[in-house]
């Protein structure tokens, strides 16, 4: 007699039934860990442009003229670029670099118009970002 070799069809469908289970467990972790660095890479975009400002702002007090770059100097791209890679950074929230001129003195999250990109007040540096969305842990984008 020959003997068949394999698995049965219980065993292949406790083992697909296995693979559910640890996926239903796994999901929710990975949107969760999406979040985060999302939040962080927020953070820290908007940190790195505050650094900026504040470096250029310096620069310009030394040669006699304390005030932050404009709006259009911001978006100034190769050696005229304020900013190490040559531009301004783009948006992690919506990929844009673009800037919004603002003359209110604090932005806050009743100024935004959604508009892709930044909010910018160039007599105060200023910066947030344009978007009234929340980031998923109960915080406003534009309060970064």
């Amino acid at each position: 007699m020959k003997k068949n070799k394999g698995f049965t069809l219980i065993e292949l469908v406790m083992v697909i039934v296995i693979l559910g289970i640890l996926a239903a467990v796994a999901m929710p972790k990975y949107v969760d860990m999406r979040q985060e660095a999302l939040r962080a890479s927020a953070k820290a975009t908007i940190n790195s442009i505050r650094s900026a400002l504040a470096i250029q702002y310096a620069r310009n007090a030394l040669n006699g003229y304390a005030v932050f770059p404009t709006a259009a100097q911001l978006q100034a791209t190769g050696a005229a670029s304020i900013f190490v890679e040559g531009h301004m950074p783009e948006s992690p929230i919506d990929g844009s670099n673009m800037i919004t001129e603002s003359s209110s003195n604090p932005i806050t999250c009743s100024d935004v118009d959604n508009n892709p990109g930044y909010l910018y007040n160039a007599s105060t540096g200023d910066i947030r970002y344009n978007s009234n969305g929340n980031d998923g842990a109960g915080k406003h984008w534009c309060e970064y």
